[in-house]
């Protein structure tokens, strides 16, 4: 049976999606944790312009809550600081939230992980490409997130690695929707299967890990890295592709050979053989021949 996020497009998902955020109003208490990160951005981004140099203790917490995220690089620096600000307090409040209905927080980070490893062993070759374009798209949003790529605001991708193990171990999750939805109003209606979308979302782990760890020995590569892992994603998928279509041309046409049906468009009709020889009349195995008809009656 197909789940919602497969019957239903982006559009749909992101107005039910809505829907169900605005449903936090009704209870006022559960925004106490994105106002209260939301308090820490404004104190830590103050004391960061006025304190130079910055503590070290004012530092750590601002790696911890991800508070200058967004105050370098220009006009892109500030939206990607705030689309990571959006990823953070989606993560503290998916930290909080669950403990006011008494539910232990982040489940399905532990299956998420189990499915990571045990989904690299299944279709290998055909997994290799969307792994590595998850590893493009998420050094590629590490960047968008992190523009100085430094290690003070290298937390949005520690947050974003346990959201992903989170989403891959919840099929109800907004990352899994989101995924299927956006792929089915693209490919107009063609919905990819669970274990591409593991792949994936696995691709995008390593990616986020990656990425950390350049930012904290100070390698500013991600962005390189991304182009790089896409293109190789991109070469990959389209061979294996092509492989795939030379194969079920190939089937199609011994398929076709074997019930003696037309060829397929390209396919050569291949020659007949030839007729073997008839034995003369009267010969051993010869055919019998008709006899002749009787003559016509005579005019009267």
């Amino acid at each position: 049976m197909e789940s919602q996020q497969e019957n239903i497009g982006l559009d749909q998902y992101l107005k039910n999606t809505w829907q169900q955020a605005l449903q936090v109003f009704k209870n006022p208490i559960k925004l106490l944790p994105t106002l209260a990160i939301g308090f820490v951005w404004m104190v830590i981004g103050i004391l960061s312009s006025l304190l130079k140099p910055f503590p070290w203790p004012l530092q750590f917490l601002s790696f911890l809550s991800y508070a200058e995220g967004g105050l370098f690089g220009g006009f892109f620096g500030a939206v990607g600081g705030i689309v990571g600000k959006v990823v953070v307090a989606v993560f503290i409040n998916a930290a909080i939230l669950p403990l006011f209905d008494k539910k232990p927080p982040f489940v399905g980070v532990t299956g998420g992980l189990k499915g990571m490893f045990s989904n690299m062993q299944k279709d290998t070759i055909n997994g290799v490409a969307p792994l590595l374009q998850g590893v493009a798209l998420a050094l590629l949003l590490y960047t968008f997130m992190n523009i100085n790529q430094s290690w003070r605001n290298s937390m949005v991708g520690i947050v974003s690695l346990v959201l992903l193990l989170q989403a891959m171990g919840n099929k109800s999750s907004f990352v899994m929707g989101f995924i299927f939805s956006a792929a089915r109003s693209i490919t107009k209606g063609k919905v990819p299967t669970f274990i591409a979308v593991t792949r994936f979302l696995s691709g995008m782990t390593i990616g986020f890990t990656m990425a950390v760890g350049l930012s904290l020995v100070g390698l500013h590569w991600c962005f390189w890295l991304a182009l790089f892992f896409g293109l190789v994603g991109i070469i990959l998928m389209l061979v294996l592709k092509s492989q795939q279509q030379a194969a079920e041309i190939a089937q199609a046409k011994a398929a076709a050979a074997a019930q003696g049906m037309p060829p397929v468009p390209g396919q050569t009709t291949p020659p007949m053989p030839p007729a073997p020889p008839v034995p003369p009349a009267g010969t051993p195995g010869a055919p019998s021949l008709p006899p002749p008809p009787p003559p016509p009656y005579p005019n009267r």
